[in-house]
């Protein structure tokens, strides 16, 4: 049996179908027909009726979901692994959208772009609208191989004609323009209602095709027109805007097929290319469900047979780790007992032994052990610096951590200048001023006073 490609548009009010044989590079359309729908039609029954049969084993079709429930968003990921960007990217749309997309459907584009940043359009349904649009197709026996969203559907199927240019819908009274850069979308607008006479959609179109195009810092790119709404008045008004128009090579025996059948055609052209497609998981054809469950069967126990290894291997780290602890609290209460014998309580070894160095440090920082300006350490540098052959009797020691005030009998003025001076000359003493000094009644004795400011050895002070 010649497999077929099959393009289904349905709307409220209207079922039109296209067919075309397999022939990818110069495809033939068998058969294009439209027809009414009532409102209580078994849709199913209608186009089998419109086939003249059922549907053949070779035969795959497609079709769009209304474009009313859909979000699209455009996602920039590091990688190009279809699994990864599949998973990743409900994850992006829930951050981005405004809406709960836990019990929606999400279906990617292939990915374009360099190595680091890939591209790929991403768009989210409802499963419940998905199931209540596929229930009567599945009830009839019409397996429903594409389940796409417009326009990207329709770019897909047109692709080997349209790389480059905007490809304008004017169908059914609604109006999308889409920017399309070597066969992918690179953005979208519903740009809602068309305009009745052919003069206003024209300026609607141009105004639309304008923004898309200055947005994507184009120049003005070729038009391609498809849709109902689509007239020989139109494409003049857009001429004589500057536009340049766009004919796809699609014919019929010959003949021109007329815009309202080239969106449904474009479908049938993309039942079988990648694209945005809603038919994956609860929504698998039962055929392919079938073939997938053995893969899901391997994966099942790939992944059991993961998880008892990592169980596995956790618990072993565990207990090594908790060994290691234990082993080195032996030790620490070992050095402890070792280093600080007279304390029998043990509570927190590392805490106790971290509190005794802290004493010891600062018990050795009070009689200077260190090279701090401590109280013995200023006394002891005092020493050093008072000059051996004069006689000095120190009455008072007054040490404050930054000041030091010295009061003292000497023989001579001039021993109370040469000990300023040579105490000028320690590193602990930053500054020294001679605050008092006076000779004694009898005139054998000088009282002084001294002033003299400490600092760190380096300079600093303290």
């Amino acid at each position: 049996m010649t497999k077929r490609r099959i393009g289904l548009e349905i709307t409220s009010t209207r079922i039109r179908l296209a067919i075309f044989d397999d022939d990818k590079d110069k495809p033939v359309l068998l058969r294009k027909v439209e027809q009414n729908l009532e409102p209580d039609s078994d849709v199913a029954e209608v186009v089998n009726q419109m086939l003249d049969g059922p549907a053949g084993f070779g035969d795959r079709y497609c079709t769009v979901l209304p474009a009313d429930d859909g979000f699209v968003r455009q996602l920039t990921f590091p990688f190009n692994d279809p699994r990864k960007i599949e998973a990743a990217a409900a994850m992006e749309l829930a951050s981005q959208l405004p809406v709960d997309i836990s019990d929606h459907i999400v279906a990617t584009t292939p990915t374009s772009g360099e190595e680091g940043q890939y591209t790929t359009t991403a768009a989210t349904y409802p499963a419940e609208k998905i199931g209540a649009f596929l229930a009567p197709f599945d009830a009839g026996n019409i397996p429903i191989h594409v389940l796409g969203l417009t326009p990207f559907s329709e770019i897909s199927g047109l692709r080997p004609w349209l790389t480059q240019g905007v490809l304008v819908r004017a169908h059914d009274d609604l109006l999308t323009l889409s920017l399309v850069q070597n066969g992918n979308v690179v953005s979208h607008e519903n740009c809602g209602p068309t305009h009745d006479s052919a003069e206003e959609l024209a300026r609607q179109i141009h105004r639309e095709a304008s923004l898309l195009c200055r947005a994507a810092r184009l120049s003005s790119q070729p038009l391609c027109l498809i849709g109902s709404n689509v007239t020989t008045a139109l494409g003049q008004a857009l001429k004589e805007l500057d536009w340049e128009l766009t004919a796809l090579n699609l014919d019929e025996a010959g003949q021109t097929i007329e815009p309202a059948f080239l969106p449904v055609c474009s479908l049938a052209l993309a039942s079988d290319r990648s694209m945005i497609n809603f038919r994956r998981g609860p929504f698998t054809l039962k055929s392919e469900w079938a073939a997938l469950k053995k893969h899901f069967y391997v994966g099942g126990g790939l992944l059991v047979a993961s998880l008892a290894i990592l169980a596995a291997t956790a618990l072993h780290s565990y207990q090594f780790k908790t060994g290691m602890t234990e082993n080195y609290r032996k030790q620490i209460n070992q050095v402890f007992r070792e280093t600080l014998p007279g304390q029998t309580a043990i509570v927190d070894a590392p805490q106790q032994l971290a509190a005794e160095l802290n004493r010891l440090r600062e018990t050795g920082q009070l009689v200077g052990l260190d090279k701090s300006t401590s109280a013995l350490a200023v006394l002891r540098d005092f020493s050093t610096h008072t000059p051996k052959d004069i006689t000095v009797d120190i009455k008072t020691f007054n040490y404050e951590p930054e000041n030091l005030n010295v009061e003292g009998v000497t023989n001579s003025f001039d021993s109370v200048n040469r000990l300023a001076g040579e105490l000028k000359k320690s590193p602990s003493f930053t500054a020294v001023r001679i605050a008092d000094a006076k000779m004694g009644i009898e005139g054998k004795q000088v009282s002084f006073r001294l002033q003299i400011s400490i600092g760190h050895p380096q300079g600093g002070a303290l």
